[in-house]
């Protein structure tokens, strides 16, 4: 039998995702298990573009580095909800465990499904953070760096 370490920062929920400094939401993904809880992330994320200011195209920081592996019901879900919003999000960066191979593939599916430039799966900081700076200020690029230097699983 195989045990998984969990680190004491695992919430007892299945994600995080707030709105952030200006226009930056904040996603932190833990795992998401069924199409429902894939609907319940996507609901979030709507009210949360929802709440930004008329005219403001927000841009997602997705950390998916606690996740495991989706399920096909909910990474099939995901790339449906992926694909609608991608009129609402301006940019998207999904950060993968560089040593997590599996779902780096999944989500590269997803992505590539997406059919969209500025929707990208990332193995390293760095490159997501380049990927998001093209449309964040100063500010909201601080954060973003302090969003994902959190993250220490």
């Amino acid at each position: 039998m195989r045990h998984r370490t969990i680190p004491l920062s695992w919430p007892a929920v299945s994600y995080t995702l707030e709105p952030s400094v200006g226009r930056l939401i904040e996603a932190r993904v833990f795992d998401l298990h069924t199409r429902e809880e894939a609907d319940e992330y996507s609901r979030r994320l709507a009210e949360v573009v929802s709440q930004m200011p008329k005219g403001v195209a927000p841009v997602l920081c997705a950390d998916h580095r606690p996740v495991r592996i989706y399920p096909q019901p909910a990474a099939d879900r995901l790339a449906e909800l992926f694909t609608h919003m991608n009129s609402r999000l301006e940019r998207v960066a999904i950060l993968v465990s560089p040593t997590n191979a599996t779902l780096g593939l999944q989500l590269d599916r997803i992505v590539r499904e997406v059919r969209n430039e500025r929707r990208h799966a990332f193995r390293a900081v760095p490159e997501a953070l380049d990927h998001m700076r093209v449309s964040l200020d100063a500010t909201e690029m601080a954060r973003a760096e302090r969003f994902l230097a959190e993250w220490t699983g």
